[in-house]
């Protein structure tokens, strides 16, 4: 390592060990390691993004307002740094999403829509990594007319080069031809199962405002630090400790859905329920200290049948720092945390158990599930990061006995003076099942395996083949006006026609429970409640809903899914 590179790793090393120390020594540290950084700026990649990574810690998490303005003043600079990199140099920054990068990823249909819709930087199809052309044949056979197709399904012309002999000569790149003509040709939900097929990679180079360096809330309140904050003793009683919580108008709902793609895309990762946002269906809660969260619901079209499919983004003083999803499924939710790498040691554990807080309050929910993969089960970052212990630090723990005696007595091991930490053997070991966290209003009977959402489609088949109907979609009918009346909806037609789409969707799992019409009327009222909110203009309705709702949810947890199948109804 030479003398230059090694003064840059001395001082970044020095940022790193003092920017979560809070006081007038610390931020004095801070802003002189700032002044040298500014004088003598990092001319290696590496060096830059460590460098980046430091600015946006102390821009979201900041000592003194000065400690912010010096931090963002650099983090101006980046772009410039980045673009006198030599090539090779500036290639190892790709698919980190700052300024000056190329991130490649197989975005989805919305959000390639996204990229390419506004000036979000340049994009295109990354023909060099496209491993199968082939496989945009088909949405390209879509687009193309009669007179074109022979020519394109002969064979003799690669794809690539029928897609530039085809495009409009207006579009500036071949991918904003092909979200164009496919929209154009098929309608927006076929478009985007075409799109789907393609397995296209993109390769985008997002504009400083999109890239990691400056994707941030603009006007968001700041708020000084005077520490990082720790988790509660009694965990389980904060996060019961109702929360104030804020549905945003639309026009603001879309700046922070605008704000959270970028957070998301330029890092190379998607959550569906961001990609395919309701900005109708976004709420915003305060989490103390500057910081917030956003949690946005899916748009209806996207909406799941009996769960309720939210992505969350996290921010300190406007900054993206963590994301995720929530899924409430009756009285129970499955969620976590990611915090992107910029922000490890600060307070991610305090600020969960405030996302949790905010779920509660949102959905009413009274046990948490963590899947596997959260904490390592096929993730070997999650391993190596040690995330069990961070969940079982607030009290989750395994639903399996055998893991729960296993996670006993490796905890035990650690509490003795000098233990080392778990291996990544013992860590694999215990992230084969859910981790659970059961707050003190729980009923044991509401913990619902969630087997039953796919016994509850099964249950749907069944309850359809069974329907003396001339097709699939007339049993539904049939089904669908039989319900509406059990339940006291009035005929099927007079609804609303979110609330009869609602109605067609869930249905037939009614139906598959079976016995509804003797259910007292209070039991109806809650259930038409629940499918009329599935229809919402906000998702979260449904999920307080389903809450109130316990005979129907129990009931699907004992569907039986071994039933034989039926022969077809005579056409």
């Amino acid at each position: 390592m030479t003398k230059a590179a090694q003064a840059e790793a001395k001082s970044a090393g020095a940022l790193i060990g003092v920017r979560h120390r809070y006081g007038d020594g610390a931020e004095a540290r801070k802003q002189d390691l700032l002044a040298r950084l500014e004088a003598r700026p990092p001319k290696t990649a590496r060096a830059i993004l460590r460098m980046q990574d430091d600015l946006l810690f102390l821009v979201a998490f900041p000592g003194e307002a000065a400690t912010r303005r010096a931090a963002i003043r650099l983090l101006a600079a980046v772009p410039d740094l980045v673009s006198r990199l030599p090539r090779g140099e500036r290639d190892l920054l790709n698919d980190s999403g700052i300024a000056g990068s190329t991130s490649r990823y197989e975005f989805s249909f919305p959000i390639a829509r996204w990229i390419a819709g506004r000036a979000a930087g340049e994009a295109e199809i990354d023909w060099r990594h496209y491993k199968d052309h082939a496989l945009l044949d088909r949405a390209l056979f879509a687009i193309l007319r009669p007179a074109e197709l022979e020519a394109a399904e002969s064979g003799d012309t690669k794809t690539r080069a029928l897609v530039e002999r085809a495009r409009a000569s207006s579009t500036r790149t071949s991918l904003d031809w092909i979200l164009g003509a496919l929209i154009d040709a098929c309608g927006p939900e076929k478009a985007d199962a075409l799109f789907s097929e393609t397995d296209m990679p993109i390769a985008w180079r997002p504009s400083a405002r999109y890239s990691t360096t400056g994707a941030r809330l603009a006007h968001a309140p700041v708020v000084i630090r005077r520490t990082m904050r720790r988790p509660p003793a009694d965990v389980a009683a904060r996060i019961c400790e109702p929360m104030t919580i804020e549905r945003l108008a639309p026009a603001r709902a879309r700046r922070v859905i605008e704000t959270t793609r970028a957070g998301l895309s330029a890092r190379c990762r998607e959550v569906v329920a961001i990609s395919h946002a309701n900005p109708r269906d976004v709420s915003w809660c305060d989490l103390g200290e500057g910081t917030a969260l956003a949690v946005i619901g899916v748009a209806p079209a996207r909406r799941l049948t009996l769960e309720t499919n939210t992505g969350y983004l996290l921010f300190a003083n406007g900054v993206p720092i963590g994301y995720g999803g929530v899924t409430p499924f009756f009285r129970q939710a499955n969620t976590g945390i990611n915090i992107f790498p910029s922000f490890r040691g600060s307070e991610a554990a305090a600020l969960f158990v405030e996302m949790l807080r905010a779920f509660r309050s949102l959905y009413g929910v009274s046990r948490f599930i963590v899947n596997g993969y959260q904490f390592g089960e096929g993730n070997a970052e999650a391993i190596r990061s040690g995330a069990y212990w961070f969940y079982h630090r607030l009290g989750f723990r395994p639903t399996d006995q055998t893991l729960q005696r296993r996670a006993a007595r490796e905890a035990a091991r650690l509490s003795k003076k000098g233990a080392a930490p778990s291996d990544a053997g013992t860590l694999r070991g215990l992230a084969r099942g859910d981790l659970v966290l059961t707050l003190p209003d729980a009923d044991p009977a509401d913990a619902i395996d969630e087997s039953a959402i796919l016994k509850a489609g099964l249950g749907a088949m069944r309850a359809l083949a069974r329907e003396p109907a001339a097709s699939r979609a007339l049993a539904e009918q049939a089904i669908s006006e039989r319900i509406a009346a059990a339940l006291g909806a009035g005929a099927l037609r007079d609804l609303p026609p979110a609330e009869r789409r609602a109605m067609r969707r869930l249905a037939p799992i009614i139906e598959a429970v079976g016995g509804v019409s003797s259910w007292s009327d209070e039991e109806k009222r809650n259930l038409l409640a629940m499918v009329r909110a599935k229809g919402a203009a906000q998702e979260r309705d449904f999920a307080r809903a389903a809450a109130l709702c316990p005979r129907f949810f129990r009931a699907l947890g004992s569907l039986h899914d071994d039933a034989p199948p039926r022969a077809p109804i005579a056409q």
